[in-house]
């Protein structure tokens, strides 16, 4: 009997210790700040663009593990890069170039995608973006954010960072110089 309870506080021990833990992050918000840097760049021509899509370079972690607690999920049943793409369609709507037919696609492609969740803790992000005009250039962003000693809350530090980050990321983008020459 004692044997039986024993083992049964073992496996119950090694579960609640092996058990994985999935952190989502906050909603995206649009920058304003970036929604005037696209109305600066676009709306004053009249241009209008579409986004196709955000792709993954070979070898770029979709789902990546926080400290072996689990995936860092940015949304509920959204991809990073889905997550990432809708966060610049949203921009550019807010900024009212954003047409679905439009001649002017952009497209995105992730290329590098990363975090550490111990100090100095930050998001590595890397993406290219070309158009249908030939235009097209990449740019990187590392974004710091603040950590904790133990793995549930330095994951959801580095979860509740990625909508900041990206933000910081599209700020890259649209202000670029080349911003303009992504749509004829």
């Amino acid at each position: 009997m004692k044997i039986a309870a024993k083992s049964l506080l073992v496996v119950a021990i090694t579960a609640l210790v092996a058990g994985c833990q999935t952190t989502n992050s906050i909603p995206y918000k649009a920058s304003t700040a970036n929604v005037i840097s696209i109305q600066q760049s676009l709306q004053a021509s009249g241009k209008k663009v579409s986004l196709n899509s955000v792709g993954l370079a070979p070898g770029v972690e979709e789902s990546p593990l926080c400290r072996l607690a689990g995936p860092v999920v940015v949304s509920p049943g959204r991809s990073l890069s889905t997550y990432i793409k809708d966060a610049f369609q949203e921009e550019l709507f807010m900024a009212q170039v954003y047409q679905p037919n439009s001649a002017n696609i952009i497209d995105g492609r992730l290329e590098a995608l990363s975090f550490s969740s111990v100090s100095p803790a930050a998001w590595n992000i890397a993406m290219s973006v070309r158009s249908t005009t030939g235009a097209g250039y990449a740019v990187s962003v590392t974004f710091p954010f603040g950590t904790s000693w133990d793995a549930s809350s330095a994951c959801k530090n580095v979860a509740d960072a990625f909508g900041p980050a990206v933000q910081e990321l599209l700020k890259q983008v649209v202000t670029h110089p080349q911003f303009g020459a992504l749509a004829k």
